[in-house]
């Protein structure tokens, strides 16, 4: 992935040329991944173990400020200028709103742990809903800085190894281990891409076995002599291979378990192939001065590609992209990454050590400094305090017990604010109470009154039970009512499997024997589906109702909350006059009518069935902003304080459902 100095093996520019141009053609045309990437950590992996051979022999050893320095050489100018430039890009281009999440993963990018960011983005429910980030594509570069990390320690390892047994070949040394650490890592990437694939697709150890690949072919390449005709043929398997890969597999969803060995080895066939010069081989299309030459700024388009495009995406309101646009978007990204090779990187590097050592220093201080106060506005800052909601200017759904137009709202007591409206939601998500994708045990988390309680409520889940949990945190405090939470995202209370989501099943089943072992005096959980979910209520519904009727555990049936087809935050943040008006939506739009619970003919006997509809909509309308408090901070999910404004108004069925258990 990084630029490297010209070398012998002409053919891995050209391998590096259409790894990059084929990335940027699924891109921008086929929205999906071509497998290039994978191409580029085998090539990696052969340049890097080469390299460090190459200092263990002219200077016999390994020497780790030389390498850090001369790693940070190749990587830093040109991927720092891109990061900071498509920040400040950004900035004018894209909505204001999308500005916490574009600088958090410049941070994450800067200092090569954005792939981290999206795994932990992969599994944080309310994360899943961001934006395209144009610092996505960093993932990439953030796992081979930490994989040439991990080679310096290997390598040290071996050298280490050597020396305590010194009749140890230290070429044979490294092969071992890294056979070893190649095996462990691809049976790691088949499980973890099997049990959780979009973590799998950034974790660095999953990806490791590639990067040793490359390695483990640059020690062994010299024994292997190929007749002509079979280096022929491989070098032309190797580029086929290559072009199609991503035309066989989805890979994005597949990657990187067994998958992955198509393009690496793919590669491996290529570098297999060698300089074999013969008619018509792949190598004399590779070495082609062309491809060449666009494989030495080939990093560099690999990192304008991207942000070029998603800032398209953004400044046109587009989701797809023409012919002639895409040719545009890949000429620009040509012109800046030859810009950036030749008119940054190169001077840089000619700059004397110590001066440039300096200015390395400063930017990271720099950089740390402004990511640590950045990172304490946006999560230390806490949610906004419970007893502002129950005043007159701040009242959200306990406007309704008052002749107060609940539809007025004063843009200056607004809560949330514009700013943070899209990070009001339940204390679960930062308390890590909300059990991740992959995961079939239950986080069990109390809110509420947690010493001197009375009765227990137990709050089961999806993210749409979760946004009440605000709620019952308010109820349980203001009556000793101990809250216990059991929420997972994207599952809901029922005993039908999906195929969309099957681990569900097994964690609603592991819900259930806990709660049973441990009977709660009530159940509060979602009792239906959106309008947008289906017509019917689901049958598992029904049959997870009978088994807390069956043992005497009383439900309380909430019917779900408006669902919005645009996220509220951002219809406010763009509407130039008044809000209510501009983002409002026809009630018959969103609320089915009669609802899916209240036409249920199989309530149980001790359930409790409450409809909040009329508290987000008129007989007309559905609005975002009620009592001045801002409804959801998504499309769907309602926000921490509209929630914490409801509590008052469930008190009394809460409390008589509480009474229900005999």
């Amino acid at each position: 992935m990084q630029n490297q100095p010209k070398r012998f093996r002409l053919e891995i520019e050209g391998v590096r040329a259409i790894a990059a141009i084929l990335v940027a053609v699924y891109h921008i045309w086929f929205n999906r991944v071509s497998g290039g990437v994978d191409v580029f950590f085998i090539m990696s992996g052969f340049l890097i173990t080469t390299s460090l051979f190459s200092m263990y022999r002219k200077q016999d050893g390994i020497f780790i400020f030389q390498y850090i320095v001369k790693l940070l050489k190749r990587l830093m100018p040109s991927a720092w200028f891109i990061a900071i430039v498509t920040f400040i890009a950004s900035y004018f281009l894209v909505s204001s709103h999308t500005r916490p999440q574009f600088f958090n993963e410049l941070i994450a990018s800067l200092f090569y742990f954005e792939n981290w960011q999206l795994a932990n983005d992969a599994v944080d429910y309310l994360a899943q809903n961001n934006e395209a980030s144009p610092y996505q594509h960093y993932w990439a570069l953030s796992i081979q800085f930490q994989f040439y990390l991990i080679w310096l320690f290997l390598f040290k390892s071996a050298l280490f190894a050597k020396k305590a047994m010194s009749r140890l070949k230290f070429e044979r040394l490294v092969l071992v281990i890294l056979v070893i650490v190649s095996i462990a890592s691809f049976i790691y990437s088949v499980y973890l891409t099997s049990v959780n694939q979009p973590v799998a697709y950034y974790h660095t150890f999953t990806r490791v076995w590639e990067f040793g690949l490359g390695g483990i072919i640059s020690i062994i390449i010299h024994r292997i002599e190929l007749p002509k005709v079979v280096a022929w043929l491989f070098g032309w398997l190797g580029l086929i291979g290559l072009l199609i890969g991503g035309v066989i597999f989805q890979v994005s969803t597949v990657f990187p378990g067994y998958a992955a060995l198509w393009p690496t080895m793919s590669a491996v066939l290529i570098l297999l192939a060698g300089n074999t010069s013969q008619k018509w081989s792949a190598y004399n299309l590779l070495a082609s001065k062309p491809l060449v030459s666009f494989g030495k700024i080939s990093y560099a388009f690999y990192l304008w590609h991207w942000p070029i495009l998603i800032l398209f995406f953004h400044y046109f309101d587009r989701g797809t992209v023409s012919l002639k646009a895409g040719l545009a978007i890949i000429a620009l990204a040509t012109v800046l990454a030859y810009v950036t090779i030749y008119g940054i990187e190169q001077p840089l590097r000619k700059i004397n050590t110590s001066f440039r050592l300096t200015v390395i220093r400063l930017s990271t201080i720099i950089a740390l400094v402004g990511s640590g106060l950045w990172i304490y506005h946006v999560t230390v800052i806490p949610p906004p305090n419970v007893q502002a909601l129950l005043t007159s200017d701040n009242p959200g759904a306990l406007i309704y017990l008052s002749n107060d137009d609940y539809k007025t709202y004063n843009r200056d007591t607004l809560i949330p604010d514009l700013t943070t409206g899209q990070h009001d939601s339940s204390e679960v998500y930062r308390d890590g109470c909300f059990t991740i994708d992959g995961q079939i045990d239950f986080d069990l988390c109390e809110y509420g009154e947690t010493k001197q309680y009375e009765k227990t409520i137990a709050l089961i889940g999806g993210s749409h039970s979760a946004h009440w949990q605000p709620m019952l945190d308010q109820f349980g405090k203001d009556n000793n009512v101990r809250i216990t939470t059991y929420l997972k995202g994207k599952c809901r209370f029922t005993l039908e499997d999906t195929s969309d989501h099957p681990e569900c099943l097994d964690w609603f089943d592991n819900v259930i024997e806990h709660v049973l072992a441990n009977p709660p005096d009530l159940v509060f959980t979602t009792g239906d589906i959106s309008k947008f979910d289906g017509d019917t209520l689901p049958e598992g519904f029904v049959d997870a109702w009978k088994v807390f009727e069956e043992a005497n555990v009383p439900l309380f049936l909430v019917r779900d909350t408006p669902w919005y087809p645009y996220r509220i935050p951002d219809c406010l943040r763009e509407a130039d006059g008044d809000w209510n008006e501009v983002c409002k939506i026809p009630r018959s739009d969103i609320v089915r009518e009669p609802s899916l619970l209240s036409t249920a003919s199989t309530i149980p006997t001790n359930a409790t069935v409450f409809d909040p509809t009329d508290y987000f909509c008129d007989e007309e309308y559905c609005y975002p902003i009620i009592g001045n408090v801002i409804t959801h901070f998504d499309s769907n999910h309602i926000t921490a304080s509209f929630s914490r404004s409801l509590a008052p108004i469930m008190e009394k069925p809460l409390k008589q459902a509480l009474q229900m258990k005999s």
